[in-house]
Formats: structure tokens, sequence, C-alpha cells
């Protein structure tokens, strides 16, 4: 399944939920408190994928253990983006490839030139 597809997915999906916020609306100035919960709610993930990470790293479990856990947190992370991307109406193939030249740019002094 390709980026689109799962765009596409979560559009449907959205537009058959609601809440107190129209999930599928596009953002626009109107109704900018869309964009502020779609963006406390990549925090909090953010904060559960820590929280499983700082588990690990402390010693209470392996990776391996907490893989599924980490996983579920990490899709919840990129189902918020997801959101964000259509309802922003970010053209993602275009704007990942200016991000990349530029980045490509900023990372040329590390590289070494044997």
């Amino acid at each position: 399944m390709e980026l689109f597809d799962l765009i596409e997915r979560q559009k449907e999906f959205d537009d058959e939920h609601s809440s107190k916020f129209k999930w599928s609306s596009k953002i626009d100035q109107s109704n900018l408190e869309t964009l502020e919960f779609l963006l406390i709610s990549v925090m909090g993930e953010l904060g559960e994928t820590s929280n499983i990470v700082k588990k690990i790293l402390r010693g209470d479990y392996s990776l391996e253990e907490k893989k599924k856990d980490l996983s579920e947190e990490v899709i919840d992370i990129l189902i918020y983006v997801i959101k964000m991307i259509y309802q922003l109406d970010i053209n993602v193939e275009e704007v990942y490839e200016e991000k990349m030249k530029k980045n490509k740019k900023r990372f040329e002094r590390y590289e070494t030139h044997d």
C-alpha cells in the first residue's frame, strides 16, 4: 500500500466518524482548533512512545517485549500526521522533494570526500 492509499483510507474512516470535530474537514483560518487538537494528539502519542522507550532503556523491558506496543504508538503518530497532510492539503511528494533538497544541501558539509 502506498502513502496515497493510506491517506485515502484515513479520509474514508474520518468521513464515517464524528465528535466535536468534523474529522475530514480541510483546515483553514476558521477551524484552527482542529489543527491545534491534531498537534496536541501527536504530542500525546509521542509522549506515550517516549515512555515506552524510556522503560526499554531503563531495563524494565526489552525492545522485543515492547515492539508491538511501540509499533502501535508510532502508527498512532502516523495517523495524526496523515490527517494533517490531507486536512492541510499538503502535496506530500512535492514538499518532500523540496525538503530533501534542503536537507541534502545542509548535510553536504558532513559528507567525507575521499
